[in-house]
This record gives C-alpha cells, structure tokens and sequence, in this order.
C-alpha cells in the first residue's frame, strides 16, 4: 500500500493561504493600529500560498486560486482580529494531516507551519491551545 497523498490536504491549505491573502492586505490597510503585525502576517500568507502553489503542481494537480472574495470585509479592528484569528485556526486544523504526510522535510515544514499558525491565531486574540488544530469534542 503506498503513502496517502497529500494532494487533498495541501489544496485545503491552499485555499485557506488564499484567504488569509485577501483578509491580512484587507486588514493592513485599512486598520493602521494593526497594520505592522498584519503585514508581516501577509508576507508570511504570501510566502506560504507560493510555496503550496509549487507543491500542488510538482504533485500533478491543478492549485486552486483564490476566491474574488470571502465576505464582507471587516467594519472595524475588532472585527477583522477575530477573523484573522478564525482563520489562524482553521489553517491550523487545515495543518494538521500535513504533519504525517509526504517526506520528513515536508512534515517538519508542516510542524514549523502549524507552530506558526498558532502563534498567530493567539496573536489576533484566539485562546491558546494545548494542541491546535485538533478537534476538542
């Protein structure tokens, strides 16, 4: 029996790198009280979503692109840190299969990506969790 692909969960990450894109430039520029730690937020969105996009086609898929847009964009600060936080930890759940998938560089880039994506998740007000991404239920 051979390796599960990886293919499925990459694309899930994909779609989710999109849409930290779209709200993290969104954020930057039009909260300024936030605009430092949203930047460097979308520069990692950004490096990550280049990254996923040469992954998916090195494995023979077609990327998924980004949507036009993922809903209203957000009225105020508080408002767009709990749907950077959202999106931290459902990019962290997103992460999680990637942790037993494909060689050990690519699991130890999924480690260092899950840790990152925590720490951001907290960062824009989302509680801390012993084991992100992983279902509490």
């Amino acid at each position: 029996m051979g390796d599960p692909s990886p293919v499925g969960p990459l694309q899930r990450r994909l779609a989710l790198e999109h849409e930290a894109v779209w709200l993290t430039s969104l954020s930057a520029g039009r909260f300024p009280a936030r605009d430092d730690a949203a930047r460097a937020a979308l520069r990692r969105h950004e490096r990550a979503r280049d990254v996923l996009v040469a992954r998916v086609a090195a494995a023979g898929a077609t990327p998924v692109g980004p949507q036009a847009a993922y809903g209203v964009p957000p009225r105020s600060v508080d408002q767009a840190r709990q749907r950077l936080a959202d999106v931290a930890e459902r990019m962290c759940r997103a992460i999680v299969p990637l942790v037993a998938l494909g060689s050990a560089d690519d699991r130890r880039e999924a480690v260092r990506s899950l840790r990152a994506s925590a720490l951001e998740a907290t960062s824009w007000g989302a509680g801390p969790s012993a084991f992100p991404g992983l279902d509490r239920s």
